[in-house]
């Protein structure tokens, strides 16, 4: 499997994929820039926010669409002509996306580390390494998913799901109901974690956001959604191909 993943990685490095990982950080980060030039005091929470709220589900998004309309140029081809099973591609591809999504992840937390020492203001940097492995876990599942979508449908029907996701687990993530949407996972979590609210306030002392409790289920309930969507996913690629 590591060597599918080595694979995937051979193949996409010089491609929009392959540099999106570190493209769409750093856009974020110039973004709150720009947006915070005024409160640069906020730019650690504002970019933490933005980042695991909107733009690190639409970089998942685009990633594993773009992935996948490459093996549908080669009509899967390249999955189906290897001497294993196209389960054990998928797992390939699922560790080389999670990697992607792992890298991306540590270089927003680097950047949001040296502009925060530039700002006098940063997030503990024990706090930015937890959040960096839990959403790095608690989005896994969307991986999956959008592998699934794009092999069904296309960019477009990833793309409105991921705003539907977006905006749906925004408004769930300060709810008593934030652990039925997986979505809302994420958000939940950076309030104990990183002291950001939803919205990306930082949460007063207090708040009973702040409770870490939440912790555990989250990561428990992402990975259950995590293997439930694995599943289908290799359920829906064998009937493709059959139909096909």
């Amino acid at each position: 499997m590591l060597r599918i993943a080595m694979s995937e990685h051979l193949k996409m490095r010089h491609t929009f994929v392959g540099k999106l990982p570190v493209i769409a950080p750093v856009f974020s980060l110039c973004l709150v820039f720009l947006l915070a030039y005024r409160a640069m005091d906020m730019v650690p929470p504002m970019a933490w926010n933005f980042w695991y709220t909107i733009l690190l589900p639409g970089m998942v998004a685009i990633i594993c669409c773009l992935g996948v309309n490459k093996d549908k140029k080669l009509h899967y081809c390249n999955m189906l002509s290897v001497p294993f099973p196209a389960a054990k591609c998928l797992a390939g591809k699922l560790l080389y996306y999670s990697a992607g999504l792992f890298f991306a992840n540590m270089v927003l937390c680097a950047g949001i580390f040296i502009s925060g020492k530039i700002s006098g203001t940063a997030i503990g940097i024990t706090g930015s390494l937890l959040a960096v492995i839990l959403l790095s876990f608690v989005f896994l599942w969307e991986i999956p998913l959008y592998i699934m979508l794009s092999i069904y449908s296309g960019m477009s029907a990833c793309l409105i799901s991921c705003m539907f996701m977006v905006f749906s687990g925004v408004l769930l993530a300060n709810t008593r109901l934030w652990w039925i949407w997986p979505p809302s996972i994420p958000a939940r979590l950076m309030c104990p974690v990183l002291g950001i609210m939803p919205n990306g306030i930082l949460a007063p002392e207090g708040s009973p956001l702040l409770d870490s409790n939440v912790i555990l289920p989250g990561i428990i309930i992402s990975f259950i959604w995590f293997v439930l969507m694995a599943f289908i996913m290799v359920l829906c690629f064998n009937k493709k191909v059959v139909e096909e």
